[in-house]
């Protein structure tokens, strides 16, 4: 029985399963950073689970940015624009993640580990409460369901022969000092979209003597109520009315042209990973579930589990067929040793850092269009469950991190799944179950060694 008292089915469990394969997935891959880390240089940087926020805010801005330029502009497809969001926000981070090493970590490699523990918990609050200066507060969606983008002309003369032009990005108004329209000056709009431009809207005549202007299109050049203008021939329909309003005080006087918003038809994006009529990528399966629906399997989750494979492949082979590997397994049995032998060991411990940084971030856009939002926050809950699988799997060991992981997440989903929604809690309490008892009984996690120590 499931936690509604529905019977389980062969259909609802395969659902359950792949829930917990791509949290299993995200938690290794977040895991991967932790134990590169405290590999090579033994040191817990809890600052990692913040760079996977960083990540996830930097592809949202990066995927806004990408469908304003290569989606309306070029017809690039969305999935490329994910993409090419994911590549620039891991590079972005794997060099956050050297500059944390190189300015908060190296300065205290030969202290004491407790006080490096301490900083590295330093720099985790730190990245929180910039991430909420910065991003806001507020957790953000993810996935633009609309994204207005208007371009803005204002002139001298009513035919706009040398207008002076802004592009406003999701907003129907726009700011200006009273003092710009201290002579006569006219201004109209019109929409960019995915299916192309607008015409210009009405022009209309600021007048900053006055409190305030309007004018609309003609009642017989308006387009039908829900129908785009020229709708026949593809194109979005032009905002049908603009005005300005002035406030503030007589020294600080503003003027606010605004206008109505575009159909939202006109500015609709379909997910990214979705078929021409916005609806999710899935493959059907031959089973259904407890309440009688077919099984789909979403792509994207198979998109999560793919990538997870790769990076989880790429760096076991890093570390065991390649020089870098070499030297990093160096490090991690004697720095002072590798250093004798030749080796660059802060050029080797500063890629480490941005090899974990650049896996934080692709995790964190993954999440992100996954769950549809972020927040500043985002990174403390299941930074902690991936250290935890990193630990579980022993840490320092890549297979152990994607053993670890997949035992967080299908443990979460099979408490989620069999336990009621009001002991919901408890997903996360059996995480730390599961580290109490893999600690009782394995010290060293499931593919960790011990090491025994000369004193």
């Amino acid at each position: 029985m499931g936690c509604n008292g529905q019977p389980m089915n062969a259909g609802t469990l395969l659902e359950q399963l792949l829930i917990g394969l791509i949290l299993g997935s995200v938690y290794a891959v977040i895991a991967l950073g932790y134990t590169l880390v405290y590999g090579v240089i033994k040191l817990i940087n809890f600052a990692h689970s913040d760079v996977y926020m960083v990540g996830a805010f930097l592809g949202y801005y990066l995927l806004r940015f990408f469908i304003r330029w290569l989606h309306f502009d070029h017809g690039i497809s969305l999935v490329w624009c994910f993409i090419f969001s994911v590549l620039l926000s891991s590079g972005a981070c794997a060099v956050l993640s050297v500059v944390i090493e190189r300015l908060a970590y190296r300065p205290l490699r030969k202290s004491t580990r407790i006080a490096a523990l301490i900083t590295a918990v330093g720099v985790s609050f730190f990245l929180e409460n910039l991430g909420i200066i910065a991003f806001g507060a507020n957790p953000k969606s993810y996935e633009p369901k609309t994204l207005p983008v208007y371009q803005l002309q204002l002139s001298a003369d009513a035919s706009f022969s040398s207008p002076e032009q802004f592009e406003v990005r999701e907003l129907s108004q726009k700011e200006f000092p009273a003092a710009r329209f201290d002579s006569v000056t006219f201004a109209r709009v019109r929409l960019l979209s995915p299916r192309g431009e607008s015409d210009w809207g009405p022009a209309l005549e600021v007048d900053p003597g006055q409190n305030q202007g309007f004018v609309e299109l003609p009642a017989q050049a308006k387009p039908p109520e829900g129908e785009g203008n020229t709708a026949a021939a593809g194109v979005p329909a032009a905002p049908a009315s603009i005005g300005f309003s002035r406030s503030g005080a007589e020294a600080e006087r503003k003027l606010v042209l605004s206008w109505r918003e575009g159909d939202p038809k006109d500015v609709q994006l379909n997910p990214v990973f979705s078929d021409s009529e916005g609806r999710q990528l899935s493959i059907l399966l031959p089973l259904r579930n407890a309440g009688g629906e077919q099984v789909k399997m979403p792509v994207f989750s198979l998109v999560i589990l793919g990538v997870s494979i790769a990076l989880l492949g790429g760096l076991n082979w890093l570390i065991h067929h390649s020089n870098f590997g070499i030297c990093m397994r160096a490090l991690s049995h004697d720095l002072n040793a590798a250093k004798l032998m030749g080796v660059n060991t802060d050029l080797v411990i500063s890629q480490t850092f941005a090899l974990g940084g650049a896996c934080a971030a692709v995790a964190g856009n993954l999440v992100g269009l996954y769950n549809q939002t972020i927040d500043p926050l985002m990174g403390i809950l299941p930074g902690l469950k991936a250290f935890i699988a990193a630990v579980v799997g022993g840490i320092g060991s890549i297979p152990g991190a994607a053993v670890g992981g997949l035992i967080m997440g299908l443990s979460e989903a099979a408490v989620k799944t069999f336990i009621p929604p009001q002991y919901s809690a408890l997903a996360d309490a059996m995480a730390f179950a599961i580290l109490i008892v893999v600690l009782l009984f394995k010290p060293s996690g499931l593919f960790g060694r011990a090491i025994k120590e000369k004193v």
